[in-house]
């Protein structure tokens, strides 16, 4: 248990090593990019490929013997051009985080394109050996490595002034001047690897990368005797080179070609090129039916949930590069031990199987699509080769739960890590009252709240926004008030801080949409209390300066108002400093109706600086909260006393009421009872509540 707690912690940290670094970071967002081309390439190969006569047949009769063209020219345009794709995607992501991370502005597409021309300079189309394949998912790894490179590259040598050539045309669009200022970075960027190709071709002999690393495997394969270690070694160069990126069946086709293929109908050879495909890789590569079935029967996230029931299908048919992409399984620390040892596992059963005569050799060629239980039928004849799929799938699956639930627990890690960074920066901008901007970052930080802005979303428009209730007390703790409060639990982060609701939705747009949804919740909510409670009572609500901005907002309000039968002056409106600052005409506008409305006005946060003094000046408050940090530190510091005393005085003068915040103990309450403040909130009295709870309290 010690040991599995131990590399469960190990991968956890290399899991957040790889997620803060650029590298790992560009790989994991460029594969995410490709999934829908992914998919639709899947799928085309599965309808072009379903093996069912039945099927064939009928799709021959209604489309003509020609009908798997329109299939096959979707996967050139998909999985035969995936190197080129991902190249482009990786490049992309790349540069994103690059300039983020280092404040520039090099541009992405440019990047890109400077990518793409890397790759094809090292891959030399022109060369009489070159192949078309290499292209495709053969040459995922080298487009990988190539992405990178070049794309560090080229970033780095943008950064050098002296290679920027300056322009100075009038009239002339940014986007020219940036291409000519990019054409030296490009030049050497490119020039670079053609100059590996040629170094290859002319020094090395090596005119085909792909070919030469198949080649050399060969070499090993042929010295090797015993067809177990044979077979074994087959097996885990090609989960190897999968896990890296590669097209490992491609990659080790010739390899298939030459020994195993040729032995299918020989029944004295118990590995076979059928065999593989039968009994090893069910449901593709790493035999990913399994880690499929796998999510379905354990996984609690659902987006990983979600993408294992789209994967179901192709994996029936052994086509995996959804899932493999999609996961990803390559270059996931997680999944790397599993990839490899379930094949290797898979192979040692079934081949022990066959040579004990336990399951009848594959005899029969089958093709690669058919599912499994089928394929074990037809390649051996016999039901026994049915029984040992069923025994693979089940031992596969048992093997693959605990790293399904290692991955569930490293990704809550992860989260974990990430919404603490999104709580430390809404809060950081709260307390400098700056805007965010987390929607439009690159890095984990943006996807995690991209995501987030979805869920708050969906949870605006399907009623999921919560409001709790904090009573507002006078000295004699009779309830006066209370404060709506903002609550979002969602289903997986648990309950969401206000402040970093706030943010997604100014940044989402979403601004409207919540506010009226507070207000709509807080008036049905009070309106129920009134039936319930019938003392006097004030509603605080909160409102943003989007909010105010909206010139539906009154509108909205007085709606709301009526539809709920509110009385407007139990009503209180609270904006904070930064929003009074504003100069804003509109919002100016917007508070003079809500007076007008017969609403008060509280200001929230009140300090004692001298832009606070401003707005006391500017608008007629009715209602001052002091500001949390001079009530936590009355007991400590006599200057919040003192500052607080001439914020009474001023009342006074003003004919505005004070309201402390944050007031915890019966120390601080004593001390600004004394003061002059004999109106409270705060955890001495009471935390915040669902509207049940404060019906309680209320009552009791």
């Amino acid at each position: 248990m010690h040991t599995v707690h131990k590399y469960s912690k190990k991968v956890s940290e290399l899991n957040n090593i790889m997620s803060n670094n650029i590298i790992f970071s560009s790989i994991h967002n460029g594969l995410i990019y490709m999934i829908p081309l992914v998919l639709i390439g899947s799928f085309s190969l599965v309808l072009s490929s379903f093996p069912v006569d039945i099927y064939q047949q009928a799709m021959n009769l209604t489309f003509g013997n020609n009908w798997k063209d329109f299939f096959i020219f979707i996967y050139d345009g998909t999985f035969n051009i995936l190197s080129l794709v991902l190249t482009v995607s990786i490049s992309y992501s790349y540069t994103m985080l690059s300039n983020y991370k280092n404040n520039a502005t090099v541009n992405p597409l440019v990047c890109s394109l400077v990518a793409l021309s890397s790759l094809i300079a090292l891959t030399g189309i022109s060369k009489p050996c070159f192949s078309i394949t290499n292209l495709g998912v053969v040459g995922s790894f080298l487009s990988i490595t190539v992405a990178i490179t070049s794309s560090y590259m080229f970033c780095k040598l943008s950064s050098i002034k002296r290679l920027s050539i300056r322009t100075f045309f009038d009239g002339i669009s940014s986007d020219f001047n940036y291409a000519i200022s990019s054409i030296h970075p490009a030049a050497i960027t490119i020039f670079f690897f053609a100059l590996i190709n040629c170094f290859l071709m002319h020094v090395l002999n090596i005119y085909d990368i792909q070919n030469f690393i198949t080649q050399q495997i060969l070499h090993i394969f042929n010295s090797i005797n015993s067809s177990f270690l044979k077979g074994f070694l087959f097996v885990s160069l090609v989960h190897i080179f999968w896990f890296l990126g590669v097209h490992g069946s491609n990659i080790l086709e010739p390899i298939s070609q030459l020994i195993y293929t040729p032995s299918v109908l020989n029944s004295t050879f118990i590995v076979n090129k059928t065999f593989f495909d039968a009994f090893i890789l069910i449901g593709g590569c790493g035999a990913t039916i399994c880690l499929v079935i796998a999510y379905l029967l354990t996984s609690k996230h659902k987006n990983q949930l979600h993408l294992a029931k789209i994967s179901l299908l192709p994996s029936i048919f052994n086509i995996n590069e959804l899932i493999v992409f999609g996961l990803p399984i390559i270059l996931n620390p997680i999944f790397i031990l599993p990839f490899i040892a379930v094949p290797l596992i898979l192979y040692t059963i079934s081949y022990l199987a066959v040579y004990y005569g336990l399951v009848l050799p594959p005899v029969s060629a089958v093709t690669w699509t058919t599912p499994a239980l089928i394929s074990g039928y037809l390649a051996t004849g016999s039901t026994s080769g049915v029984g040992l799929q069923l025994i693979n799938i089940i031992v596969g699956t048992l093997c693959y739960i605990p790293f399904v639930k290692l991955s569930h627990k490293v990704y809550l890690n992860q989260t974990k890590y990430t919404m603490d960074k999104i709580y430390n920066i809404t809060n950081l901008a709260e307390q400098k009252g700056i805007l965010t901007n987390l929607l439009t970052r690159p890095d984990d930080i943006g996807n995690m709240s991209r995501f987030l802005a979805n869920d708050l979303q969906n949870a605006i428009i399907n009623k999921k926004i919560e409001l709790f209730y904090q009573p507002q007390v006078d000295y004699e703790e009779n309830v006066i008030g209370i404060e709506a409060l903002l609550r979002w639990n969602h289903p997986t982060y648990g309950y969401i801080t206000p402040p970093l609701i706030i943010a997604l939705a100014e940044e989402g747009q979403m601004s409207d949409a919540l506010g009226f949804e507070i207000f709509d919740t807080a008036f049905r909510d009070f309106n129920e209390l009134k039936k319930i409670y019938t003392k006097d009572l004030f509603l605080s609500i909160n409102v943003s300066a989007s909010q105010l901005e909206n010139e539906n907002f009154i509108t909205h309000l007085k709606v709301l108002i009526h539809k709920y039968n509110v009385d407007s002056e139990k009503l209180v409106i609270e904006i904070t400093e930064k929003l009074a600052l504003s100069n804003s005409i509109t919002i100016m506008n917007q508070l003079k109706e809500i007076k007008n409305l017969r609403i008060k006005l509280a200001m929230d946060d009140f300090g004692m600086g001298r832009s606070s003094l401003v707005y006391l000046k500017e608008y007629n408050f009715d209602i001052i909260k002091l500001d949390g940090s001079i009530v936590k530190e009355l007991i400590t510091n006599d200057n919040c006393k003192n500052i607080i005393s001439s914020i009474i005085f001023l009342s006074k003068t003003l004919h505005f009421s004070i309201l402390a915040e944050y007031v915890e103990n019966e120390e601080q309450k004593h001390i600004l009872h004394n003061l002059g403040c004999n109106k409270y909130q705060g955890y001495l009295f009471s935390r915040a509540l669902s509207l049940e709870d404060l019906i309680s309290y209320l009552i009791s």
